[in-house]
């Protein structure tokens, strides 16, 4: 009796053999496609009915080499050091979304496991959300839209009209003033605009393997003379199994700038004004925080930091984490903010995580 198992359920006693035929014969009714291969023996080891199913239908073979060739890039990418898990492909059938990553087993390099899903539904149910989201943007856009440049319309338009009613009374100083003021509109309907070009920036980025810490450190030195101007201790610390991220470097150089410019205007005129650059790794991901102990924002306000034309600053357009938010989801990064009122505020970026090439881009282009 030593090599039996008691159910915790029925207390029945079931032999350690068929408890492996009970997991079997689980896995091979799942309703999620699950296939086993042998790399050393190049056969298929397990697949279940769901697998079968999913791969009639994509029309494409049983055996190992038909299963190896439709997954050729996600085996190769699980052969690169430290990766335990491949990116997620999808593939478009027939009105259908299948979606499959390939797994490394934990301290086996003979096996790989690979998981598939019909995520059609889920897709769907994505792209509503997306649209939904697209169409509450486009709404606090136009409402932006006509605020933003309404103003300074109107302000220009006012200043016009006392100009030209007093064309003749007026003193080359007067004149001075007014023409100011229109200027000053012009400027602010400038900077507007230059906010909305960025929305077609870097429309398909070209991802590469980017040695974060490099990129910070340069970044740092290349705004160093605001950063001594302001008296801010900085400080970089990527940890080595953080280094190296997936993204496209110009768009990670417009995100960064934008967040260490925040930063700086959130420290401005604080004693022992700090600001740390943090890199740390989690699994298959990179998360680099951007922390200054600022003035911080209330919670209230934090939740609204990611709608168009929403800013705290008096001369903002509320257009630049937007902008960067949209930056990055297009490379599949994220970005999170927290903050305390008059404690600072943490800004995390979530990027995929890679091995380090020789042929790496962490060059920053001049601002």
């Amino acid at each position: 009796m030593e090599n039996m198992v008691v159910g915790e359920a029925c207390h029945t006693v079931v032999c350690p053999s068929d408890r492996a035929c009970i997991f079997t014969e689980v896995l091979r009714n799942i309703d999620t496609g699950i296939i086993i291969l042998d790399l050393i023996k190049e056969e298929v080891f397990f697949k279940n009915y769901h697998a079968e199913k999913i791969l009639k239908f994509i029309g494409a073979g049983y055996g190992f080499e038909d299963i190896a060739s439709l997954m050729l890039n996600e085996l190769a990418e699980l052969k690169r050091p430290n990766v335990r898990r491949s990116s997620k492909t999808i593939v478009n059938c027939d009105h259908r979304s299948l979606g499959y990553t390939a797994y490394n087993l934990e301290g086996n390099q003979r096996y790989v496991a690979v998981f598939i899903q019909d995520i059609t539904d889920q897709n769907r149910l994505e792209a509503i959300d997306e649209a939904s989201e697209m169409m509450n943007n486009i709404s606090y856009l136009f409402s932006g839209i006509r605020h933003e440049i309404g103003n300074p319309l109107n302000s220009m338009k006012m200043a016009l009209t006392v100009v030209q009613n007093n064309f003749e009374k007026f003193t080359p100083e007067e004149f001075d003033v007014y023409m100011k003021r229109l200027f000053g509109d012009v400027y602010k309907m400038e900077a507007l605009l230059k906010s909305f070009k960025n929305f077609n920036m870097f429309e398909k980025p070209k991802t590469a393997a980017v040695d974060l810490l490099d990129f910070f450190e340069s970044l740092t030195q290349l705004i160093g003379a605001d950063i001594r101007n302001k008296n801010i201790k900085i400080t970089v610390d990527i940890l080595p199994e953080a280094r190296w991220a997936k993204v496209d470097t110009r768009a990670l150089q417009h995100v960064a700038m934008n967040i260490l410019a925040n930063a700086m205007d959130a420290l401005d005129g604080r004693r022992d004004a700090a600001l740390k650059i943090k890199g740390e790794a989690l699994n298959d991901i990179v998360m680099v925080s951007i922390i200054d102990n600022g003035c911080g924002m209330p919670e209230d306000l934090v939740k609204d930091v990611f709608k168009p034309f929403f800013t705290t600053k008096p001369h903002g357009t509320g257009l630049g984490l937007v902008i960067s938010k949209k930056m990055l989801s297009q490379m599949n990064c994220g970005i999170d903010i927290s903050s305390e009122k008059d404690i600072g505020t943490t800004v995390t970026l979530t990027m995929p995580r890679c091995a380090g090439a020789d042929g790496r881009t962490t060059g920053l282009d001049p601002v």
